[in-house]
């Protein structure tokens, strides 16, 4: 008797998920919500292929939380009897210049060592797969879904990489320390691992740097980002080769960078070369909510101003992006007023220690400073000082009973 298995299909709500259910003899890959927005793409120190740095709006859309797995791929093949690129008779393989197939161009079910991949890593990535046997995974899913499964676009999968409008501006994607996200030719062993092992990135996607190179949906263009539409950018209309993203457990720590972009022929496939999966979200991009009018208007007037709504990492004194706005309307008073000097005034939560409370509400107010100087502000124009916990605007208490401020009051020296 077939298994009655469930499909899973969220619809994004700002960040929320709605669960309906349909019986399918499929299973449904876990799908992780990205919502739409604005962000720079690029690196200006990285390669020449990676420049301009440039401003990209997305819709929302889905991206699967894994890469594809071994497992995933055999369910394809068994179902349709599909025969990958590098499966092809060698005769194909020389109509379009590649080697005959061997360890680097061989069967999806071969491992490195030409040998047939073990039981033991049917939740490693498949390998060896090219954007046409990518293509052909994405048809057969959505047939058997009802769901419009595709590759993601260059842009969503950068997007994606880097925190979606969660980005913390990690150098690697889910963080700073190459070995803790990903695995790479230093740590791998030479040979891809199973899925989900490393830190997940802060949307909750796992191996977006390292395990297999992943293909994208684009045509690649050396020069595509000199002139890039800034609106859901899809690639150029025409090219030779496709895009691949992410690196692989071959590579070393230089193609591991979010930005890092490769690319090869459609038709050729690699170990190392896999895919993930993307879904279309809401046609509509979400605007983040309006920062209020300026609320640097009183330290004209007063001399001096309360903010609330500055957030910190938890138990750390690191400002959250989601205030960045604040931290940028504090920027441009003082790039509009050069010889206004500030006092930055922290407050913090009650701890119930007093040497606590000044030392991390001092650390507040420098990671404030610190912020403003990124955007090129003299530090010698800001002055620091931790107030402590201080009584909040509201009854605002957590569970355990200690009051919460998020307040910085900026005084003018």
């Amino acid at each position: 008797m077939k298994k009655k298995l469930y499909l899973l299909i969220s619809v994004m709500t700002f960040g929320c998920t709605t669960i309906f259910a349909q019986q399918t003899d499929v299973t449904m890959p876990n799908m992780i919500p990205v919502e739409g927005g604005t962000f720079m793409m690029g690196n200006n120190a990285g390669s020449k292929d990676e420049k301009p740095v440039h401003k990209v709006t997305l819709n929302s859309f889905f991206i699967g939380e894994y890469e594809v797995t071994l497992k995933d791929f055999r369910k394809f093949v068994n179902a349709t009897g599909y025969k990958t690129d590098a499966e092809q008779p060698d005769t194909f393989r020389r109509k379009h210049g590649l080697p005959p197939r061997g360890i680097n161009n061989g069967s999806w079910k071969m491992n490195v060592n030409n040998s047939p991949v073990p039981t033991t890593d049917s939740m490693n990535p498949v390998g060896n797969i090219s954007w046409n046997d990518a293509m052909e995974y994405c048809k057969w899913l959505s047939k058997s879904t009802g769901k419009t499964f595709r590759l993601p676009t260059e842009a969503e999968w950068e997007f994606a990489a880097r925190g979606g409008l969660k980005s913390k501006n990690f150098k690697y994607a889910g963080g700073n320390i190459l070995d803790d996200v990903a695995w790479v030719g230093k740590n791998s062993n030479s040979r891809s691992h199973t899925v989900g092992k490393k830190m997940a990135n802060e949307l909750g996607i796992y191996d977006m740097a390292g395990n297999v190179s992943e293909w994208c949906a684009d045509w690649y263009g050396e020069y595509y980002y000199q002139t890039s539409p800034e609106e859901n950018p899809a690639g150029p209309g025409n090219g030779s080769h496709r895009v691949l993203r992410g690196g692989s457990w071959a590579n070393d720590e230089g193609r591991m960078r979010i930005s890092y972009r490769n690319n090869e022929y459609p038709y050729n496939s690699a170990r190392s070369l896999g895919f993930r999966l993307a879904i279309p979200g809401e046609p509509v991009v979400k605007k983040p909510a309006p920062v209020k009018a300026d609320p640097m208007s009183d330290l004209d007037t007063k001399g001096f101003i309360d903010i609330y709504g500055i957030n910190f990492d938890i138990g750390k004194a690191i400002v959250k992006a989601e205030s960045f706005p604040v931290i940028e309307q504090i920027t441009t008073y003082l790039k509009e007023h050069p010889q206004v000097r500030v006092m930055i005034e922290g407050h913090t939560d009650n701890t119930g220690k007093a040497e606590l409370n000044l030392a991390l509400s001092e650390k507040r107010a420098q990671s404030i400073r610190d912020e403003i100087v990124k955007r090129g502000i003299d530090s010698g124009r800001m002055e620091t000082k931790g107030f402590g916990p201080s009584k909040p605007i509201a009854d605002n208490k957590t569970a355990a009973g200690r009051t919460q401020n998020r307040r910085v009051t900026i005084k003018k020296l």
